[in-house]
């Protein structure tokens, strides 16, 4: 016998079985924890086997909906789905589909500028340390979630509020990217709370550790999770928009240099991606409870099969595919999810914007790295069947790259290969069949952004958010998806070079692993 799927109803979870044959089984509901041991066991079920078994969804204020299910047959556990897969039509208050902006340009700005350059999406970065407190207060707004209450800060949700229904009136659709920093992001540094939600294994010694992993090793850090995610989607996905719209949230930021990250210590990359795939699973689950066409994306960057970082440090950086893969073999295992991919195709060296010399991509499998240049290779990979969720590919967004320009004698020169970069980074992605959005990272020139220049303005800080002179990139952003798009197209495939240009618009992408058989064939 085998679990097929389960599914959430309004009242209750029932579990298809294949190969049921009327023998007895023993259902154990259990806290969905990673770790090396199983979490506490939850309650206790006895039925007869069939194709269909269904128990009651809530036991008083708790929602099975996150459990994790092991049946078993005597002493043998049951293969197959251990978490809820499916959900009844009837089960979120928003059954819209996904709202498709009618355009992949991706921009943080201002209303003014927004408007200007046609912008339909936005990131927004969200920190669980900046929003929630174990302290409840007048400041507070209280939450319910799987039988506790859990407190948010009412001053920083009116702030989120406000920059929510901003986008809303702009017409921009908002992607969350959700973050646990300790120390970053607004974080208000509360002791209590950041011993509640930090991966318990973050290097807190460390400096290159910006961003935590969450922590999905406890029932505690889990709580914490799961309420900072429902919050969000039940309050940002209402069918009213009275608050605007939120169609997704990316979990974590660039999960492969995860010392950095997404920091859970030293660890395999199979144990991080199993915990990490839970973070994936329950967002989905707390986002599909209200919101029908609500997605998770796994945030990557462009190191894709191998670099210097993961050589030298294995436990600390792992490749992009190979997070993927991890990904895929725990769902495979503990049940399918539709997890989709955030991915950051900067150019090779981040200080220079001209992708279109890049060395190290190739268009196979096996390149080091995917970035503007061969960005068409993940979109490839993913199309593979061990990649699709039920025969569907997982869908795409660009979530942060940029196009650096230096100050000083060659600011000119930058700037114009920044401009063009953009031009042919965006005609590629528009025509990839499974991108939704191409962020420009960034807005402004930020000073204490590792020395680079990657805003569409420059740096001012007399001005209004520091938003100084507009950039050339600024206006290709602008006029493309307009009638001056053939305009700006000529003038980009004139300065790379026409030949250049279109090959680079259609590449030769090579379905498989590169053949290294030769590589060292000269010593």
């Amino acid at each position: 016998m085998k679990v097929l799927s389960i599914e959430a109803g309004r009242e209750q979870i029932t579990f298809r079985l294949e190969g049921a044959a009327g023998e007895r089984l023993f259902l154990r509901e259990s806290a969905p924890v990673v770790g090396a041991k199983p979490g506490r066991t939850l309650s206790t079920h006895e039925c007869a086997a069939s194709g269909a078994i269904s128990i009651d969804r809530f036991a008083g204020e708790h929602d099975r909906l996150y459990s994790q299910f092991t049946f078993f047959a005597g002493d043998e556990a049951l293969a197959g789905t251990r978490y809820v897969t499916d959900f009844a039509p009837d089960v979120p208050e928003n059954r819209a589909p996904y709202p498709q902006p009618s355009s992949i340009k991706t921009l943080h700005g201002t209303k003014e500028d927004l408007l200007a350059l046609g912008i339909r999406q936005s990131p927004y970065n969200i920190n669980l340390p900046a929003i929630m407190t174990t302290v409840p207060g007048e400041n507070t707004i209280p939450y319910q979630h799987d039988g506790r209450t859990y407190y948010f800060l009412r001053d920083r949700v009116a702030a989120m509020d406000a920059h929510m229904i901003e986008a809303a009136q702009c017409g921009v659709l908002i992607t969350m990217i959700l973050l646990n920093s300790p120390r970053l992001f607004g974080s208000t540094g509360e002791r209590a709370l950041l011993d509640a939600c930090i991966h318990p294994a973050f290097a807190w010694d460390s400096a290159d550790a910006f961003i935590s992993a969450f922590d999905m090793r406890t029932e505690e850090g889990q709580g914490y999770y799961r309420a900072f995610v429902e919050f969000l989607v039940e309050r940002y996905t209402r069918p009213d928009g009275k608050y605007g719209h939120a169609a997704g949230a990316i979990i974590s930021n660039e999960v492969d240099s995860q010392y950095v990250w997404g920091n859970a210590g030293e660890m395999p990359v199979e144990e991080y991606t199993r915990e990490y795939t839970q973070a994936l699973r329950q967002a989905w689950l707390c986002g599909q409870k209200h919101c029908a066409h609500f997605r998770v994306y796994v945030s990557l960057d462009q190191h894709w099969f191998v670099s210097t970082n993961n050589v030298r440090y294995p436990l600390r950086y792992y490749s992009s595919r190979d997070v993927l893969e991890n990904i895929a073999a725990h769902c495979a295992r503990d049940g399918e999810l539709p997890w989709n991919v955030a991915f950051h195709p900067y150019p090779e060296d981040l200080r220079w914007p001209d992708f279109w010399h890049d060395r190290a991509p190739d268009f196979t499998f096996t390149t080091p790295k995917i970035t503007f240049k061969n960005m068409e290779v993940l979109e490839a990979y993913l199309s593979q069947p061990s990649m699709l969720y039920r025969g569907a590919p997982r869908r795409i967004i660009f979530s942060e790259q940029g196009f650096n320009s230096h100050s000083g004698a060659l600011q000119a020169l930058t700037e114009k290969m920044a401009e063009a970069g953009y031009v042919l980074a965006y005609l590629k992605a528009r025509q990839m069949k499974t991108v939704d959005m191409l962020m420009h990272h960034a807005y402004t020139d930020n000073p204490r952004e590792f020395g680079l220049n990657l805003g569409i303005r420059r740096y001012d800080p007399a001005a209004p958010g520091h938003a100084g002179e507009k950039k050339p990139v600024y206006f290709a952003v602008r006029d493309m998806d307009t009638p001056q798009e053939a305009e700006r197209v000529a003038q980009a495939r004139a300065f790379i070079g026409e030949e250049l240009f279109d090959y680079l618009l259609h590449p030769p992408i090579e379905y498989g692993d590169r053949d290294a058989s030769r590589d060292n064939e000269f010593g």
